[in-house]
């Protein structure tokens, strides 16, 4: 007996690289077996199959069926808020001189550190909802705001409280160079106490973050930093990650390349051999306007991104910084800022965005893949960044079963 049947879906979008990648079905209908997507077509094709009764009906009312939203770049985790700088920044503070005058990730650094895992764990499952209502059944969770060994293993341990309590799906990054915490001032000595600390404790950590990651910028951590950090990484068996080129063109996003990176994320900044080299080498580029719309920093070219071959995801960024949960603002920002089309904003958030975090299970309905999906009260997929928020969320089902009802 199946578990699932879906039908009347006015758009059922698979994402499965059919009719230009988007796959959309008018009139669409899934069947889901084992909290898997086992066929999908017509509701009328649906109709004409003898498949008995399935567990639960799914009527999409004629609304528009996604798969899940995958959120490959959050900094979800933290305790406190930052709200205050985005009066600094209106009176033109940079992200920078936040830094150096002990904002920006200092003051959420102190903020962490002295929270419990708990706390932190708490305070970061409001967060998680608001995803969940959004549609995001899968998000990757970057540490980074401990930037000491007990308090990255704290940071991971919150993730873990959060995993047991929360219906989306989290997949932990540990963000080892964020930036140089108050007790070292030569970036180089926590490069150092990074590598030769923090990384084999954080190894030995069953179960342990699934990637590692660094922040490439220039008067952050270069290129010569976070390749020994990232060579350390991959030593220990962690998959690649790298924030490169936010600021201004740091040499990251052919770090990437040389280093077999799953993702680059940011690029405002990165030359145009960079990202040649990221498509030679299958490196997703994750881009966050919504990071460039708080901070007053140049937008990513995802044209010539896209044009030179890369696979491109989109990313809320959610942190103290840019705290944004929803996909479908990032979505509108995307087509407006990054001159992105409705399709390929949709494409960022779902197949493109399982690739930056090494998922081929997520991110699609073909037959095969986890039936994450969303039913949406909008009629098309043009909607989601035309129509901004997300409140027209009406049901999202991870593995088959219901994990949030706008109408409770």
């Amino acid at each position: 007996m199946p578990d699932l049947f879906l039908f009347n879906a006015g758009e059922l979008v698979t994402c499965d690289g059919s009719g230009g990648g988007l796959g959309v079905v008018e009139d669409g209908a899934m069947v889901v077996e084992k909290g898997r997507v086992a066929w999908t077509g017509t509701t009328r094709e649906l109709k004409r199959k003898s498949l008995g009764k399935a567990l639960k009906a799914v009527d999409a009312g004629g609304g528009l069926v996604t798969p899940g939203f995958v959120d490959p770049h959050t900094h979800l985790a933290f305790a406190g808020s930052r709200e205050d700088e985005l009066e600094r920044k209106a009176n033109g503070e940079t992200y920078v001189s936040i830094l150096e005058s002990g904002g920006g990730i200092q003051k959420t650094i102190r903020e962490t550190r002295n929270a419990s895992a708990k706390k932190i764990a708490e305070e970061s499952a409001a967060r998680v909802g608001e995803l969940l209502a959004n549609g995001v059944t899968t998000a990757e969770v970057k540490t980074g705001y401990g930037q000491r060994t007990k308090d990255e293993l704290k940071m991971i341990e919150a993730v873990e409280l959060l995993k047991k309590k929360s219906k989306v799906e989290l997949v932990t990054t540990f963000l080892g160079l964020h930036a140089t915490p108050p007790e070292f001032k030569d970036p180089g000595d926590y490069v150092d106490y990074a590598v030769r600390e923090m990384l084999p404790a954080v190894g030995r950590v069953m179960p342990r973050p699934a990637f590692s990651d660094c922040f490439c910028e220039e008067g952050i951590f270069s290129t010569e930093d976070c390749s020994r950090f990232l060579k350390a990484s991959r030593e220990l068996g962690f998959r690649l990650k790298m924030h490169a080129d936010e600021f201004g063109d740091s040499g990251g996003a052919s770090l990437s390349a040389e280093l077999g990176c799953a993702s680059a994320d940011h690029l405002g900044h990165s030359s145009p051999d960079g990202v040649r080299a990221m498509a030679k080498g299958q490196v997703t580029a994750v881009l966050l306007p919504g990071t460039s719309l708080y901070s007053s920093i140049r937008y990513a070219d995802a044209r010539d991104i896209i044009e030179a071959g890369c696979s491109t995801a989109l990313g809320t960024d959610l942190s103290p910084n840019s705290w944004i949960e929803s996909p479908q603002i990032v979505m509108s920002l995307a087509c407006a800022g990054l001159k992105m089309t409705p399709a390929q904003a949709l494409l960022g958030f779902t197949v493109n965005a399982a690739k930056a975090i090494a998922r081929e299970d997520i991110g699609s309905l073909k037959v095969g893949s986890l039936a994450d999906f969303v039913v949406h009260s909008v009629p098309s997929y043009r909607f989601l960044p035309y129509r901004v928020g997300g409140s027209y969320v009406e049901r999202v089902f991870k593995r088959g079963q219901e994990a949030f009802s706008r109408t409770g």
